[in-house]
């Protein structure tokens, strides 16, 4: 119901409200399309965070990857859903065999969680490798364990020990506790196939400035603008 013309309609303000929503509430499975695969190369691979577009929409968004033992690279669109990061969807994630310990999956997912955490607290790209080849440790499966390895080496010195270091950092850190907050989990559809494409963790989406001053001044002016309705009706 439009008011008036110069303030927002409740649609208007429903359509503000669905933008500072999260990417999962989107409708699933979606076609994403490789846009950058960063600008970090460490050893044989890229270092996150990368980039890609939901075709749908055209909105860009940012991954972590947290799966070795796949592949996905651009110009490759590929399925996907996202869905909140919690131990609900652990059954529909990468590693959510329903036959396997749901509770030490989920561990391990936290412990990735808490790895790409650190790696978007710094700037230090030596030290986002060191993050995100411990992040990559925590599902390595044996069949790609010699290329894991060959890419550690390739990087040299003190390397390899660094990544341990962090790799027990992060199982410290969950077993002390650590909640993962603020990320939303990319997983190929169909997931845990070895041809599925790898498994991302993406931000959960916040509202921007202008939106969040937009939305506020709609709700401030709809109250006001019923308040003059009424007042006409009077008079």
């Amino acid at each position: 119901m439009k008011f008036a013309p110069f303030y927002l309609s409740s649609k208007g303000i429903a359509l503000v409200a669905c933008a500072m929503g999260s990417l999962s509430a989107a409708a699933n499975p979606l076609t994403l399309d490789w846009v950058s695969a960063g600008n970090n190369p460490v050893g044989n691979y890229y270092v996150s965070p990368y980039t890609a577009e939901i075709t749908s929409t055209g909105q860009l968004i940012t991954l972590y990857c947290i799966d070795f033992n796949h592949e996905v690279a651009p110009p490759l669109e590929w399925e996907a859903n996202i869905q909140t990061f919690d131990l609900s969807n652990v059954p529909a994630m990468q590693y959510g065999d329903l036959s396997a310990n749901i509770s030490s999956t989920w561990a391990k997912y936290e412990a990735a969680a808490w790895l790409i955490t650190q790696l978007t607290q710094t700037t230090n790209q030596y030290q986002q490798a060191v993050d995100q080849y411990a992040a990559w440790k925590i599902f390595l499966d044996p069949a790609h364990q010699a290329a894991y390895n060959q890419s550690v080496a390739a990087v040299g010195g003190s390397f390899a020990a660094a990544v341990n270091v962090a790799y027990n950092d992060a199982l410290n850190a969950v077993a002390n506790g650590y909640t993962p907050s603020g990320w939303e989990i990319v997983t190929p559809d169909p997931p845990g196939q070895p041809n599925s494409t790898q498994e991302f963790l993406t931000p959960v989406t916040t509202p921007e400035p202008q939106s969040i001053i937009l939305l506020g001044t709609a709700l401030v002016a709809v109250p006001f603008v019923v308040r003059m309705r009424s007042k006409r009706r009077r008079n």
